[in-house]
């Protein structure tokens, strides 16, 4: 019969957990990325579309490895960081994002030896962080819109995926100008 670990063995995972987090976010970034690539591969072969998340995802690692050692104020809230939001994507795309983070998150929390108390801070801070994105993204399309619950500690802005009209001329070649000397 198996022995159950005791409080010191759990509590020396849970460090190595949050000191995990706070000091290597790049790592879990980078399987989040992976993770987004492979899936957008599956569904249209096409380039992988640049993510809203990008950029935001290793502060808001590193953030959430300080909650996990104890710090009660809202990760999200504290995280400085750039939250691009596409309207033409909308919140599915949100929701898609966080979904995978989420993800990565909780694997990395079962394989460093993280236990429920720890899942359960993940789950809460990657919730506040999707209602909080999708409302300042439903306030950008009605002004009027009530903010979310928890503020976003970084700046929001509107990501435009419009195809540019600028045309391109390469050097050397006539557009049909005339050349000014």
């Amino acid at each position: 019969m198996r022995k159950a670990p005791d409080m010191t063995e759990r509590g020396r995972k849970a460090a190595g957990l949050a000191r995990f987090f706070r000091q290597q976010p790049d790592r879990i970034a980078a399987l989040w990325r992976r993770m987004r690539m492979s899936a957008h591969e599956a569904t249209d072969g096409n380039q992988t579309p640049l993510s809203q998340l990008d950029g935001l995802v290793e502060p808001f690692v590193r953030e959430l490895g300080l909650t996990l050692e104890g710090d009660d104020t809202s990760p999200w809230s504290r995280t400085k960081a750039v939250l691009r939001l596409s309207p033409e994507r909308g919140a599915r795309a949100l929701h898609e994002e966080f979904s995978a983070l989420r993800r990565c998150l909780v694997d990395a929390a079962e394989v460093l030896g993280g236990g429920d108390w720890e899942k359960e801070r993940i789950n809460r801070a990657v919730d506040e962080a999707v209602d909080s994105a999708v409302a300042l993204l439903q306030r950008l399309r009605d002004s009027r819109v009530e903010g979310p619950r928890v503020p976003f500690g970084g700046l929001v802005v509107e990501y435009f995926e419009r195809a540019s009209r600028v045309r391109h001329v390469p050097p050397g070649s006539r557009d049909g100008r005339t050349a000014m000397h």
